[in-house]
């Protein structure tokens, strides 16, 4: 028992001992000062608001086509035997060169004969004219031969009536008057054949000359010529292959003569309207579309055309673009039918238009204000989005400063301190 009192007793001690120490410590505290938390607005970043003539831009889509394509045919059916070198997909070909040929061999002696055809009807009119001029002057003989006969007859035929001359004398020379005027019939009539003979030599001539000109004709229709600068698309024959008329033999386009279709969604037609104005062509630009990072050239352009009727499926306004030409030394950057591009269609110009970028927009129509150091939350007209940017017509004055910092639970008319140019956050 003493035992336990005394390890009790002990305890208890301990325990007052760390009452004592415990009531010292909460006593002999230090009390805390009270601060008065200071409110400070927030600080913001402003951009001014500046108002201006823009450009309404249209972006539409397409695919090059050439403006002039041909697919090569021969009129004649025949056997290649010429294709020239270039004359392969992709090789560039210059106006007026010998592109493919068959076989001339039949042609050329079709050619010669024909010739000679009318080399022949010409020198039959040259011996029918002389023939003409010599009948002339046998005609004036027969005459002068006539006259005469005729002298002699009435001589000898007053002769034989007073019995000088016999009547053997008489019929002689009767028979040379008569002989001298079938003479001058025959001529006569000579000559008046001469124009229907005429006429059938120059009907012979025309038709040799026609005969040539045929042969001469299908002579360059056996070759095919080109009749632009331009590239070669595609190539179906190779030498000694015989063709048929109307056969494709390949397809060729013009150098610089590429156009695009493209289609206008009906809502973005507003943008263009003025821009046609007076047979206005609006320029396009044209970018290739999936070249990224600005790499791709820009052509030049101008919408040449608007297409009858509008597309049924897809609603659109389509229209062919013609572009420039822009030297492209990068042959793997040159446009060629095929190529997707992008084309930004300039439209009509607004005047008195605020853009901003669409981060400054809180919601579809509502923009953040600084104004006196405080927040207005203010609705704009918006008239169009556009890529990254956002057209305002109504709402703002220029000089108005529009707030681009974030500001979570901002309440209009709330304090705002705006940030100048060169202050620290």
């Amino acid at each position: 028992m003493p035992s336990f009192l005394l390890r009790l007793i002990r305890v208890a001690v301990v325990l007052l001992l760390a009452a004592g120490v415990a009531l010292w410590l909460f006593f002999s505290r230090e009390k805390p000062q009270k601060k008065e938390m200071a409110h400070t607005p927030p600080t913001v970043l402003c951009v001014p608001a500046v108002s201006g003539s823009s450009d309404m831009t249209v972006e539409a889509f397409g695919t090059v086509i050439p403006r002039n394509s041909v697919k090569l045919a021969m009129e004649i059916a025949g056997r290649i035997d010429y294709i020239h070198p270039d004359f392969r997909e992709g090789a560039r070909i210059n106006k007026g060169e010998i592109l493919l040929r068959i076989d001339q061999r039949t042609l050329v002696l079709d050619e010669k004969r024909a010739r000679v055809q009318v080399d022949q009807s010409r020198a039959d009119i040259r011996l029918l004219k002389q023939e003409t001029l010599n009948l002339k002057a046998d005609a004036g003989l027969a005459h002068s031969n006539l006259k005469l006969t005729s002298k002699e007859l009435e001589r000898f035929r007053a002769l034989a009536k007073n019995q000088f001359a016999s009547k053997t004398s008489l019929d002689k020379v009767e028979q040379q008057y008569l002989s001298a005027k079938n003479q001058l019939q025959k001529i006569t009539n000579a000559q008046e054949l001469v124009p229907s003979r005429m006429a059938l030599k120059k009907s012979a001539l025309a038709s040799a000359q026609a005969a040539l000109a045929t042969a001469r004709l299908m002579l360059e229709k056996s070759e095919i010529k080109a009749d632009f600068y331009g590239f070669v698309m595609t190539k179906q024959v190779q030498v000694g292959e015989y063709v048929n008329p109307g056969q494709v033999l390949g397809v060729i386009y013009e150098k610089d003569a590429l156009d695009v279709d493209i289609r206008i969604p009906l809502e973005e037609l507003q943008w263009l309207g003025s821009a046609f104005e007076d047979g206005g062509r609006p320029p396009v630009r044209l970018t290739i579309a999936n070249l990224e990072g600005g790499r791709s050239p820009v052509w030049p352009g101008h919408v040449v055309r608007i297409k009858a009727a509008v597309d049924e499926k897809t609603r659109t306004m389509p229209m062919t673009v013609e572009i420039g030409t822009l030297d492209v030394k990068d042959p793997l950057l040159l446009l060629r039918p095929g190529i997707f591009v992008k084309c930004r269609v300039k439209g009509e110009q607004k005047e008195d238009v605020f853009k901003v970028s669409r981060t400054l927009m809180r919601s579809p129509d509502t923009l953040y204000l600084a104004r006196a150091d405080h927040l207005v939350i203010k609705k704009v007209k918006v008239i169009r989005r556009f890529e990254e940017d956002v057209y305002i017509t109504g709402g703002l004055a220029p000089g108005d400063l529009i707030v681009e910092s974030p500001l979570p639970g901002a309440l209009d008319g709330m304090p705002i301190t705006v940030k100048k140019g060169g202050d620290n956050p």
